[in-house]
């Protein structure tokens, strides 16, 4: 379920065309703000349609078990603190993720793992 909604997320932000047509934070009701406050010091800088899907997201949180709200929470934290080039390289990944096969994603994602997992070399 954890690895769900991250894949969610991302999906949603990298199929999101990077132009800005920010909306001001302050039109967002104070329980999207609420939901979306981990993107709040980023918000201008989403574009439009990024915007609105994160709106979305927000307005299908409450029917969400507490524990994907908080997972979901964390993800929004995560993606609020990557840089523009860091968010685009994330679509790129996950672009290139949606190409594999279905049956070679658990082999995909256990190689993510261990390259994660291993020590940076000096």
């Amino acid at each position: 379920m954890r690895n769900s909604i991250k894949l969610l997320i991302t999906a949603i932000a990298l199929t999101l065309p990077l132009s800005v047509a920010a909306a001001p934070w302050s039109t967002l009701t104070a329980e999207q703000q609420n939901v979306l406050s981990p993107l709040s010091t980023t918000w201008a800088s989403l574009s439009d349609k990024e915007q609105q899907s994160f709106v979305g997201i927000a307005k299908n949180y409450d029917k969400l078990p507490s524990e994907k709200q908080h997972r979901l929470h964390e993800q929004l934290e995560a993606w609020g603190k990557l840089t523009p080039a860091q968010r685009e390289s994330a679509r790129e990944k996950f672009t290139a993720f949606s190409k594999v096969p279905h049956e070679k994603r658990e082999a995909v994602k256990q190689m993510v793992r261990e390259q994660q997992a291993a020590p940076v070399a000096e």
